[in-house]
C-alpha cells in the first residue's frame, strides 16, 4: 500500500469522523484485494480496514460503484473494458492504492441455464441448477429469483446447489458470473414453505392421534414424512395445512419433524409429551349447580392438582384436590349440562360417559300471598325447584309444608299445622337449598265453623259461629258474597247478623284486620220471600178443588212441591199469586205447605178440614102445602144452622133446626111439587130420593 498524497489527516477524518466517539478515526488501510486478476464482470473484494460509504472507489483512475461495503470489505465488479491497473480508495485529497494490480484477463464465456430441478419448491428448500460456464468457484455465481438472491451452497462449472429464500415468488431463476448472465427457460414455481404452527393436543396417549396444522404440507399422505423423536409415524389424513399422525403405541415424547419432499424439513421446537390418557369412571352428584362440589373416580389422574385441567362443557373447573384414581372439582359458573373432560399433564381432554346436569340454584325470590293461615295455599317464585312436587322439601322455619304442585320456577304449598312465622326453606337434591329473604307472617285467620240458619229471606237474622274472631268488634268487618253486613252482636266466637235487602246468595266472611279472611264453609241461600194469604174453600171432601192464594209462589209446577198434611198434591194450575189442587183420595187434610227452590218456605194458618159430604134418606110429611114444617132424614148434616141450605125446586126453604140426621125446615110460598136438596157448606150436597109434592094452600077461614 502507498499513499498519493501526504494531505493532512484531518480532512479524511472530517468526512468518516464518528460523532459519538468524539476521536478521528484512522486511515484506510487496503490490506489485499480477491482475486488478483479475472475478466470484466469479475466480484473483486477490496479488504482492510476503516472503510466507509464515503470512501470513493477508482480503478484506473475511473469510479466504480461499490456493490457491498462493510468496515473491513468493499466489493466491486470489474467494469466492461476495463484494463489491468490498481484499485483506489479516496476520501478528499487522500487517496490510499491497492498494493496489488489486478488483471483484467480475456472475458469468460457467458453462463447458460439448461434446467432447475425439482421445478417447483418452497421456500428453504434446496434446488439444482443445471448448466454450463458457471463461475468454478460458488461464490462467484449471483443467483436469484425474480428480485431475491439465492444462497449459493455448493457448485462447479456445470451445476448449483442453492436455497430458496423467504418471501420469494415463481419467477424465472438468473445466474450471473463474470461472463454475463443467463436466465432460465422457465419459471421456477414456488410453493408456500413448510410450516409447522400447531400441534394439537400437545400431549397424548399412545396409541392417540395428534393433528399437525401449518402450511407447505402435501395432500398426498405418503409424500408427508413425520417423526416423533426420530421415530417415524404414521400420516391418517393429509391436506395441504393439516396433517393428522397416530402416535405409536411404544412412542416416547419428543419434537415432531415433518419432512415433503422439494419443501424442506421442519422441526417442531416444543416436545409432544406421550404419557397414560386418563379415564372418568364414574363422578357424584349427577347434577348440580354452579359451585357444586363434584367427586370424580377413575385412573392416570396423579396426585398435582395444578397438572389437571377440568371443564364442564367450555367452562373450565377448580379442581379442589387430586390423587391418582380421585378428583375432587367445583361447578364453575355459567357451566352447562354436558359431559365433563378431564386433561393430566396435557393429556386429554378425555370426556365422561355421561352428562353432568347443571341446575339452577335453588332461590326464593318471594311469596304470595305474604301472610296466612294454617292450611293456606302459599306460591314461592325462584328457580332450581324441580317440576316433581316431592322431590322439593320445603319447610316454613322448622315444620315441614305440603308441597302441592311444582314447576322449575314456582312451588305451590300449605301453611303447616304448628307453624309460626319465619323463613320458607326449598331444599332440591343436587341443587342446593334457598330461603325466602323476607319472613312469612302466619296469621290465625278468622274461622266460620256453622252458619245459623243455612238459608233465608231478606231480614232473616244470621249467627256465625267459629273461632279466631277478632277481640275488638272495631276490626271486624262481615260480609256476604262480597258486599258489607251490619252487625247485631258480637262475641269471640258468634256473630249475629242480619240479612240485608237485595242480598244474593254467597258464602259469608269474617275480615279481622291485621289477621286475614276466613269464609264460611258453605253457602248461605238468599230465599225470596213467600206467603200464603187464603186458602178456598178452608175445608172440603175428598175430590174437591182447593185454591190458595198469596205471594211469591214459584210459577214452574215443576219446581214447586205442594203438600196437604203429609200427602204431596199436584197443582192442576199455579201462577206467583195462586194455585188450585184437587183433595186427593185418601188425604186425612192438614197444613197447605209448599217448597221451591231458592224461595221461602210457606204454609198455610189453618189446617185444611177434609169433610164427608150430607146423604138425605127422606122426609115427612110426604107432600105439605106451603108454610108447612117437614123434617129431612138423613146424615152428616152437622149441627150449624148457618152451614146448612135446603132448597125446593129454585125455592129456598128456611131452615130452623138441625142435627147430624135430620134438619127442620118450611115450605116457602110459591113452592111447587119438585126436588128437594140440602147443601152443606164445605161439604157437599145431597138431594131426596122423591120430590115433595106440594099440596094447594088452605083456604083462608072465613071472618067472623
Amino acid at each position: 500500500m502507498k499513499h498519493r498524497s501526504l494531505a493532512p489527516f484531518v480532512a479524511l477524518a472530517a468526512v468518516i469522523a464518528a460523532p459519538a466517539a468524539g476521536y478521528a478515526q484512522a486511515h484506510a488501510l487496503i490490506e489485499r484485494i480477491v482475486p488478483t486478476a479475472g475478466p470484466p464482470g469479475t466480484r473483486v473484494r477490496i479488504e482492510g480496514r476503516g472503510f466507509t460509504r464515503a470512501l470513493r472507489v477508482l480503478f484506473n483512475d475511473q469510479p466504480v460503484v461499490p456493490t457491498e461495503v462493510l468496515p473491513e470489505r468493499i466489493t466491486v465488479v470489474v467494469p466492461d473494458n476495463a484494463q489491468s491497473g490498481r484499485f483506489v480508495l479516496a476520501a478528499g485529497s487522500d487517496e490510499t492504492e491497492s498494493q496489488d494490480t489486478f488483471r483484467v484477463t480475456e472475458r469468460l464465456p457467458a453462463p447458460v441455464v439448461r434446467s432447475v430441478e425439482p421445478a417447483s419448491a418452497a421456500p428453504g428448500a434446496e434446488v439444482t441448477i443445471r448448466g454450463e460456464n458457471f463461475a468454478a468457484r460458488p461464490s462467484d455465481n449471483t443467483v436469484r429469483v425474480g428480485s431475491l438472491t439465492m444462497v449459493v451452497r455448493a457448485g462447479d462449472t456445470n451445476s448449483l446447489r442453492v436455497i430458496i429464500p423467504d418471501g420469494a415468488q415463481t419467477g424465472p431463476v438468473f445466474v450471473r458470473t463474470a461472463g454475463g448472465e443467463a436466465r432460465s427457460a422457465g419459471d421456477l414455481t414456488l410453493s408456500e414453505r413448510l410450516l409447522v404452527r400447531d400441534v394439537a393436543p400437545g400431549a397424548v396417549a399412545p396409541g392417540g392421534h395428534v393433528t399437525l396444522r401449518g402450511a407447505g404440507f402435501s395432500a398426498t399422505a405418503a409424500q408427508d414424512h413425520v417423526t416423533l423423536a426420530g421415530r417415524p409415524v404414521r400420516v391418517l389424513r393429509a391436506s395441504a395445512t393439516e396433517l393428522e399422525v397416530e402416535v405409536p403405541l411404544d412412542a416416547v415424547g419428543g419434537t415432531i419433524a415433518v419432512e415433503v419432499p422439494h419443501a424442506g424439513r421442519y422441526e417442531t421446537a416444543t416436545r409432544l409429551f406421550v404419557g397414560p390418557a386418563p379415564a372418568i369412571r364414574a363422578f357424584e352428584p349427577a347434577s348440580g349447580p354452579p359451585g357444586t362440589r363434584v367427586t370424580l373416580r377413575g385412573e392416570h389422574f396423579g396426585s398435582d392438582a395444578a397438572r389437571v385441567t377440568i371443564t364442564f362443557g367450555t367452562h373450565a373447573a377448580t379442581v379442589v384436590a387430586a390423587a391418582p384414581g380421585e378428583l375432587a372439582v367445583t361447578v364453575p359458573d355459567d357451566a352447562e349440562t354436558g359431559r365433563i373432560a378431564v386433561t393430566v399433564a396435557g393429556v386429554g381432554p378425555v370426556p365422561s360417559a355421561a352428562d353432568f346436569r347443571v341446575t339452577a340454584p335453588v332461590t326464593v325470590a318471594r311469596t304470595e300471598p305474604r301472610a296466612g293461615d294454617i292450611g293456606e295455599r302459599v306460591t314461592l317464585f325462584g328457580t332450581g325447584f324441580s317440576t316433581v312436587p316431592a322431590q322439593n322439601t320445603v319447610l316454613l322455619g322448622t315444620v315441614p309444608a305440603h308441597v302441592v304442585s311444582s314447576t322449575a320456577t314456582e312451588v305451590v304449598v300449605e301453611v303447616p299445622e304448628g307453624a309460626h312465622s319465619g323463613l320458607w326453606g326449598v331444599t332440591v337434591p343436587g341443587s342446593g337449598t334457598g330461603h325466602s329473604r323476607d319472613p312469612f307472617m302466619v296469621s290465625l285467620r278468622p274461622r266460620i265453623t256453622a252458619v245459623e240458619p243455612e238459608r233465608g229471606i231478606a231480614g232473616t237474622r244470621v249467627t256465625l259461629r267459629g273461632t279466631n274472631f277478632p277481640s275488638d268488634r272495631a276490626l271486624a268487618t262481615v260480609r256476604l258474597n262480597g258486599a258489607d253486613v251490619p252487625i247485631e252482636s258480637f262475641s269471640h266466637d258468634a256473630i249475629v247478623v242480619t240479612v240485608p235487602r237485595n242480598a244474593q246468595t254467597g258464602r259469608f266472611q269474617v275480615v279481622g284486620r291485621l289477621q286475614g279472611t276466613g269464609a264460611a264453609p258453605m253457602e248461605f241461600f238468599v230465599l225470596q220471600p213467600v206467603a200464603v194469604t187464603a186458602v178456598d174453600p178452608p175445608a172440603g171432601p175428598i175430590g174437591s178443588t182447593v185454591v190458595v192464594h198469596g205471594t211469591g209462589f214459584e210459577p214452574d209446577p215443576a219446581r214447586l212441591t205442594v203438600r196437604l198434611g203429609t200427602t204431596v198434591v199436584h197443582p192442576v194450575r199455579n201462577s206467583t199469586t195462586e194455585f188450585a189442587f184437587v183433595v186427593p183420595r185418601g188425604s186425612r187434610g192438614g197444613v197447605i205447605s209448599l217448597d221451591a227452590d231458592g224461595r221461602q218456605p210457606a204454609a198455610s194458618a189453618e189446617p185444611f178440614a177434609i169433610t164427608i159430604p150430607p146423604v138425605v134418606t127422606g122426609f115427612t110429611p110426604p107432600a105439605a102445602a106451603p108454610g108447612t114444617r117437614i123434617t129431612l132424614r138423613g146424615r152428616n148434616f152437622g149441627t150449624d144452622v148457618a152451614h146448612v141450605g135446603v132448597t125446593l125446586g129454585a125455592l129456598t126453604c128456611p131452615t130452623s133446626a138441625v142435627t147430624p140426621t135430620t134438619i127442620e125446615c118450611q115450605v116457602p110460598d110459591g113452592a111447587q111439587t119438585g126436588p128437594v136438596t140440602v147443601r152443606i157448606a164445605n161439604a157437599g150436597e145431597a138431594r131426596a130420593p122423591l120430590p115433595l109434592r106440594v099440596l094447594p094452600a088452605p083456604a083462608p077461614a072465613p071472618a067472623h
